[in-house]
């Protein structure tokens, strides 16, 4: 049994779809089958049922998956720490991390890590300007993994070249801030049939159509259009993207409401406003992206740290 096919096992079942495992791993998708054909025949029974819609673990599958993702870590954490011991040196590895996440959840995953490999210290840096939307690969003194968000749901959004995408590693329902007072305050929740008339700052003027529609829609589920603002905002300065302190001290003059995550104002407290959970969009989660070229055992173990460490929802 060969370390690649057990890898390819895992992203697959991760994923449940051929061509998006293959975009994980940087093959084709019939090198994908060719792999997995490989471990069922060492095996000797199916590991996925494939139909032309879906792909689901077999009971065999779900077997092998609950043994077999413990061993890879394990292996893949234990090749990190040797890596390290080889050069006898303290390695760094730098994350960033978008503030409206929760410092203390990001510190958690941090803290966590740095116990399981001693060999490695990590600088933790606050992104207040980073765009998810941008299409190019990470700068080269860029950090070397980024926690961030994604909207819809997954992080298919925000998929670019050069950029791997990681696993969901929390997710929150959305939200609208408004002015407090404002008339939609009246609710617990609302629908996103509500802010219907209502202008709605753009995260964005750059981002491609696919990822502001995924954060913002252009129509609601009715298909009546919302009034999603395009032009530059003062406090953006010249700027592409909105910042959350951008957001909320527009929201704060009066210049549109924004709609974001139903968490924002616990980490990032701004007097005169609210936010108004909307309970019909899908959420936001929050996902490790990292420089495809620079994929390494230390970046997945990370990931894997990410991965099992729980977001606390007071954070």
């Amino acid at each position: 049994m060969e370390l690649r096919e057990v890898e390819t096992f895992l992203v697959l079942a991760d994923e449940l779809h051929f061509g998006r495992a293959a975009d994980r791993l940087h093959v084709t998708q019939g090198r994908v089958s060719q792999l997995i054909r490989a471990l069922e025949r060492e095996i000797g029974g199916a590991l996925f049922e494939r139909t032309s819609r879906t792909v689901r673990l077999t009971a065999l599958g779900e077997k092998f998956h609950d043994g077999a993702r413990h061993g890879f870590d394990s292996l893949i954490s234990a090749l990190t720490d040797c890596q390290v011991a080889a050069h006898d040196v303290q390695v760094e590895l730098s994350v960033g991390y978008m503030p409206s996440i929760g410092a203390k959840a990001v510190t958690r995953i941090v803290t966590a890590f740095e116990h399981r490999h001693p060999g490695f210290t990590v600088k933790l840096r606050a992104m207040v300007n980073f765009d998810i939307g941008s299409a190019g690969p990470f700068a080269a003194q860029d950090t070397d993994i980024k926690l961030v968000w994604s909207p819809g749901g997954d992080g298919k959004a925000i998929e670019a070249p050069g950029r791997t995408v990681g696993p969901v590693l929390h997710q929150v329902r959305r939200g609208v801030i408004v002015p407090s007072g404002h008339p939609l305050t009246e609710f617990k929740s609302i629908s996103i049939e509500r802010l219907v008339g209502y202008p709605l700052l753009s995260p964005s003027n750059s981002w491609p159509t696919e990822l502001l529609d995924s954060w913002i829609p252009d129509v609601t589920p009715s298909g009546v259009s919302l009034h999603r603002l395009s032009q530059d905002i003062p406090q953006m300065a010249g700027r592409t993207v909105l910042t959350v302190e951008d957001a909320l001290t527009s929201v704060a003059r009066g210049h549109g409401l924004h709609v974001t995550v139903s968490t924002a104002l616990d980490r990032l407290a701004f007097p005169g406003l609210s936010v108004v959970p909307i309970h019909d969009m899908p959420p936001m989660v929050v996902v490790p992206i990292w420089r495809t070229s620079a994929r390494n055992a230390a970046i997945r173990s990370f990931v894997d740290t990410a991965r099992d460490v729980s977001f606390n929802v007071d954070d």
